[in-house]
């Protein structure tokens, strides 16, 4: 357990470390806002595309192999970040951290299912699991802003180096090897099915800078559409799939599901937004925003512990429901912050959506690899992984581009109210986006041009987190109504 949850602490690191040192990255590399994007979402779209052929190649090659071999690729691709200059190459540094963390997150969550035989044994091991995660989502923040106090922002890598390093070391001694014993490889699932999750992640992240009609991402669709076609047939015609689509046939695992991917729609979509308003509105340092932060993580990581115990009074419906209506709400808490508001208006929407994103994580892992075979348990920790991965990059994309596209419009609206005529409004309110200084301008314009920024940008957000909890309170419905209350064998492993 302690070393696979180093595993999983690293590859959560890096997510939230690299957004605290995107200031300083930009800063230093001037990419173009478009560019920017893939500093983070690169890692994002390696291991939500590769995380279910991760999954199997564990069952057939083993899962301490797998998890061994992400961990020394994680690493080397830290090590990489840590000596990029220029934003093509840190891309692709995350693309290799992507890879790895592709493999260390399906093989850690299968090593602790296969170790732990009992449900509630397991969905506790599950909760330690889900607790390093958010453990590492802390980490990150705080440890950027230490490190850029003093450094440059390719030191923040170090971290992983540090974390990955240790855990190459102690995963031969201390991770039992295991496979699944009759596992054979589904050659055409694995590809065709990369090239799903390939083209949908590349369509939801790109999409948000270049449109979503654009030419490209219309393609992506058609890529999409065609290959999803593909593997759906293959993995009903094939003998030992990649992914047994029979699983679906019961609505509460394909409910959990769901509840994976809004999970990480929600926490990771939350904390975006949390970050953008304390970095450009109330102008806080790294450091200070990873702090800030630790109301919303230190809350998830004390919660993921305790949820498995919550899980055993009550059952896995009333749980989801109540992680996913409980997210929502802090989601909606956090419309009070405005402009010129501090802290106390930010904390208590930070605090429940922590409360709320506990309840989600752990207990729906447990739900979904409870429900399947023993044997199965790593397709199980695979798909739900990747449901994650998918809604870990549905939550920034689609709330983080509300508010960048949302922002200079509020902005020029503002401006506009402020008596300041429609040309020169719109010429600020475009050179905003691109980051212009307002301290350039004359004294009294400055004033205006700030003031206003400060309302715009706080607005942007105030819709991006409206959407992400009306959203998540919706799904709160079906899963209330499809999720089992305690967690039974599926039709197909009854018929087994």
């Amino acid at each position: 357990m302690l070393t696979v949850c180093l595993g999983v602490m690293m590859a959560f690191v890096n997510v939230s470390s690299t957004i605290g040192a995107l200031g300083a990255i930009q800063q230093d590399l001037h990419p173009s806002a478009s560019t920017l994007v893939w500093v983070t979402s690169a890692y994002s779209l390696v291991v939500a595309t590769l995380v279910m052929s991760a999954g199997t190649l564990s069952d057939l090659v083993g899962r301490r192999t797998i998890f061994l071999g992400g961990a020394v690729v994680f690493t080397a691709g830290s090590g990489l970040a840590f000596t990029a200059d220029s934003t093509g190459l840190l891309i692709a540094a995350q693309a290799v951290m992507g890879l790895g963390g592709a493999a260390v997150l399906p093989a850690s969550l299968s090593i602790v299912s296969h170790s732990f035989t009992d449900p509630h044994q397991r969905t506790k091991a599950i909760g330690a699991w889900a607790s390093c995660s958010g453990l590492g989502l802390a980490v990150g923040p705080i440890g950027a802003g230490l490190l850029l106090g003093h450094f440059s922002w390719h030191s923040v890598y170090l971290i992983d180096v540090a974390i990955g390093a240790v855990t190459v070391i102690l995963t031969p001694f201390l991770v039992t090897e295991s496979k699944h014993p009759t596992r054979r490889l589904d050659l055409a699932g694995v590809l065709l099915g990369t090239v799903v999750i390939a083209s949908a992640t590349y369509a939801i992240i790109e999409g948000g800078s270049s449109g979503y009609t654009s030419g490209r991402i219309i393609t992506m669709d058609v890529v999409f559409a065609v290959s999803l076609a593909g593997f759906l047939t293959a993995e009903a015609r094939h003998h030992d799939p990649m992914l047994d689509l029979r699983l679906f046939r019961n609505p509460s695992y394909t409910a959990v599901m769901g509840v994976a991917a809004a999970s990480m729609f929600g926490f990771v979509g939350t904390s975006l937004l949390g970050v953008l308003y304390m970095e450009r509105v109330q102008h806080l340092s790294a450091l200070a925003t990873g702090v800030r932060l630790l109301a919303m993580f230190a809350t998830y990581i004390v919660v993921s512990a305790l949820a498995g115990r919550l899980v055993q009074r009550v059952g896995f419906t009333l749980t989801l429901t109540a992680g996913l209506v409980v997210l929502g709400a802090g989601s909606l808490a956090l419309l009070a912050i405005g402009p010129f508001t501090g802290y106390g208006a930010l904390w208590p929407g930070l605090l429940i959506a922590g409360i709320g994103s506990a309840l989600l994580t752990a207990p729906s892992t447990a739900a979904a690899v409870n429900s399947v075979p023993r044997l199965q348990a790593g397709m199980a920790s695979a798909t739900v992984n990747m449901f994650r991965q998918i809604g870990s990059v549905l939550g920034p994309s689609i709330l983080g581009t509300v508010v960048t596209t949302r922002f200079p419009r509020y902005l020029e609206d503002r401006l506009i109210s402020a008596d300041m005529p429609g040309p020169e409004a719109a010429r600020i309110a475009a050179g905003a986006v691109r980051g212009d200084d307002a301290a350039e301008l004359p004294t009294a314009l400055a004033h205006t041009v700030t003031d206003s920024a400060a309302r715009a940008f706080t607005d942007a957000v105030h819709l991006g987190l409206l959407i992400g909890g009306i959203t998540l309170l919706v799904i709160a419905i079906p899963t209330a109504i499809l999720v089992r209350h305690r967690s039974s064998p599926t039709p197909t492993q009854s018929a087994r």
